[in-house]
């Protein structure tokens, strides 16, 4: 039995429910609630627990470990997949900072975040999401360091005198070899 379909069922499932609770959350911790209702307080943190224990962080691990068996299925290799990894660990770490927002909000009630942290908070995930939607649709050869070959210093002059060589086509249709150089 191929199990590469429910890989991939599970990844994009596990995947896109990661990714709505980084914005529930993103949103949540933007807008605390400004009243000083001890109840208003408790149902924020509830909803804040919520989401990140229950929605996000399950999901996390899952989507982790299917994108790793659909590697391992599939085979999959090329620079965009390492970018996409890339993007997935600084997405962890941003749900991470969300859990030690979560981890303050125990401890004490939040305060109204300045305009450019909430706008901040809110684009954060929205740029990691829609990189990887990017990255895993248009598959682009994206050029690492190490795909560079380098080339050795003594090497120019080999390269500019094979560039100086050029073909040249005589007036009467005999080509001859013309040595720029």
């Amino acid at each position: 039995m191929d199990w590469t379909p429910w890989a991939m069922a599970a990844h994009i499932a596990s995947l896109g429910l990661w990714s709505a609770a980084l914005l529930i959350m993103a949103g949540l911790y933007a807008r605390p609630p400004q009243e000083q209702d001890r109840a208003e307080l408790h149902r924020h943190a509830l909803m804040c627990r919520y989401t990140f224990m229950m929605l996000g962080s399950p999901a996390a691990v899952l989507a982790i470990l299917t994108g790793s068996a659909l590697v391992a299925l599939r085979g999959v290799e090329g620079s965009w997949l390492l970018a996409k990894l890339a993007v997935v660990a600084v997405m962890a770490l941003y749900h991470v900072y969300c859990g030690h927002l979560l981890h303050e909000q125990q401890h004490a009630a939040l305060p109204e975040p300045a305009a450019w942290r909430r706008v901040l908070l809110l684009l954060v995930p929205l740029v990691f999401i829609s990189t990887i939607f990017v990255l895993v649709l248009a598959k682009p050869n994206v050029v690492l360091e190490h795909q560079i070959t380098p080339q050795p210093a003594g090497n120019r002059y080999q390269q500019g005198a094979q560039q100086g060589q050029i073909q040249a086509t005589a007036m009467n249709g005999g080509e001859g070899v013309v040595n720029a150089g």
